[in-house]
C-alpha cells in the first residue's frame, strides 16, 4: 500500500501528520483510521462510502463527511470528502463523484490564521467546500430567477428538463449543508471544548456554522419557489393540452359536416332535396363550404383556432 502524506512534521514542533486518500480501498482506509486509534463509531462511519453528510466529535477527535459540490455542474452524484482529525493526525478520504477529486494540499498547507493544525486543517477544507456551497446557491438563485421569468411568460414554452435539473441541485445542497448545519447544531458543547484551547480557531467554526445556517435558509426558501415553479409548469402544460383538444375538436367538427352531407347523399334515397335538379351537387358543396367556414370563424372568435388561442387561467 502507497500512502500519501501530504505534509508530514513532527508534533513536538507543533506540526502534524496528514495522509490523504483517493479512491482507495476499505483496507487502505481501515489501516490509517487504526493509526488515527479512532473511536469504533468513527471508524464505521469513515470506511463506508455514500454515507449522509454529517459533523461529529467523539473522544476528542473530529468527524466530518461532506458531500464536495461544484458550483457550475450539475453532477449525479456528488464527490466525498472524510475528514478524521485527531491531536497530531488528519486523515483525508474522497471519493469521486461524477468529477476529480478537490486538490487538498494548497488547503492543508496554507499557513494561515486557522493554525497548523489537524484542526485547522480540517477547517481550510471545509471552508473551501461550504464556500462552494455558496457559490452554488448564488448560481442557483440566478437561475431560478430565469426559470421563474420563462413559466410565468405565457408566449415561452419552458424547459422542463432545466426545471428538473435545478429541483435535483437544490436537493443535493439542500441535504449537504442541512445535515453539516444539524451537525454544528448537534454537537455544539463538544466542538467548544474540543477547541479551548484555541479560541481564534472556534470563532471560525462558529462563523462557518453561520455561513451553513443562512444557506439552508435560503436553500428552504428556493425549494418553495421551485414548488411553485413545478405547480405552474404542470398547469401550462395541461393548459397546452386542453388548446390541443380543443383544436383537435375544432378540425374533427369541420371534417364532420362535409362528412354528414357525403353520408346523407350516399344512402340512395329517392326523394332527396337536390338530388334530380340540374347542378344540385353545386349548391351541396357551396352549403357544406359555407358552413365549414363559419365554422372556422366561431372557433377563431372563441379562441380554439389560429394564434389567438386563449390560455387558460
Amino acid at each position: 500500500m502507497t500512502l500519501t502524506p501530504e505534509s508530514t512534521s513532527k508534533a513536538a514542533d507543533g506540526g502534524f501528520t496528514w495522509v490523504g486518500l483517493v479512491d482507495r480501498d476499505q483496507r487502505d482506509v481501515l489501516a490509517e483510521v487504526r493509526r488515527l486509534a479512532a473511536h469504533p463509531a468513527l471508524r464505521e462511519d469513515s470506511l463506508q462510502r455514500g454515507r449522509p453528510p454529517k459533523l461529529e466529535v467523539l473522544d476528542g477527535q473530529l468527524l466530518v463527511i461532506a458531500w464536495d459540490i461544484a458550483p457550475d455542474k450539475v453532477a449525479k452524484r456528488p464527490g466525498e470528502i472524510i475528514i478524521l482529525a485527531g491531536d497530531v493526525r488528519l486523515l483525508t478520504v474522497q471519493w469521486d463523484g461524477d468529477g476529480p477529486a478537490r486538490a487538498l494540499r494548497p488547503l492543508v498547507e496554507r499557513d494561515d490564521a486557522a493554525g497548523a493544525t489537524p484542526l485547522g486543517a480540517a477547517y481550510r477544507i471545509l471552508d473551501a467546500v461550504v464556500c462552494d456551497y455558496e457559490a452554488t446557491v448564488a448560481s442557483i438563485e440566478s437561475e431560478l430567477d430565469q426559470v421563474e421569468t420563462q413559466v410565468f411568460d405565457p408566449d415561452v414554452e419552458e424547459d422542463y428538463e432545466r426545471i428538473y435539473r435545478l429541483r435535483r441541485r437544490i436537493g443535493h445542497l439542500d441535504r449537504a449543508a442541512s445535515a453539516l448545519r444539524q451537525g454544528f447544531e448537534t454537537n455544539s458543547d463538544a466542538l467548544d471544548e474540543l477547541l479551548q484551547d484555541d479560541p481564534e480557531l472556534r470563532t471560525f467554526f462558529r462563523h462557518m456554522r453561520s455561513d451553513l445556517t443562512a444557506i439552508a435558509d435560503l436553500l428552504s426558501t428556493q425549494r418553495m419557489t421551485l414548488d411553485a415553479v413545478v405547480s405552474s409548469h404542470e398547469n401550462n402544460v395541461s393548459s397546452r393540452q386542453n388548446r390541443d383538444m380543443r383544436t383537435i375538436a375544432a378540425v374533427a367538427a369541420l371534417l364532420a359536416l362535409p362528412t354528414v352531407a357525403a353520408g346523407l347523399y350516399g344512402m340512395n334515397f329517392k326523394d332527396m332535396p337536390l338530388l334530380h335538379a340540374q347542378n344540385g351537387w353545386v349548391f351541396v358543396v357551396i352549403a357544406t363550404v359555407v358552413l365549414d367556414v363559419g365554422a372556422v370563424l366561431l372557433f377563431r372568435r372563441r379562441g380554439w383556432m389560429g394564434s389567438n388561442q386563449r390560455h387558460d387561467s
